[in-house]
Order: C-alpha cells, then sequence, then structure tokens
C-alpha cells in the first residue's frame, strides 16, 4: 500500500491487521464508487 503525505513524500507501508483494523475511515461525501482521490474522517 502507497502512502502519501501532504508534503508530496510517499512510503510504502503495511499494517499489521492481527488486532484489528489499523485505522477505521468515514467517507465524508458517501460515493458508491470512491475515487484515490475522495476525502475520509479518520475515527478513533
Amino acid at each position: 500500500m502507497s502512502l502519501t503525505l501532504p508534503d508530496g513524500r510517499q512510503f510504502s507501508v503495511i499494517f499489521d491487521r492481527s488486532n484489528g483494523a489499523p485505522v477505521e475511515a468515514k467517507q465524508v461525501l458517501p460515493f458508491a464508487y470512491p475515487e484515490d482521490s475522495d476525502q475520509y474522517l479518520l475515527i478513533s
């Protein structure tokens, strides 16, 4: 998975899901077919 920071730096990342989801996110505007540029809210 690729992670792109706001300053343009990119990193290849992987999450350890053995203890559940690493993060939860909700679409700001729900679309049936989301794209990479759609915005999400992180849920804690």
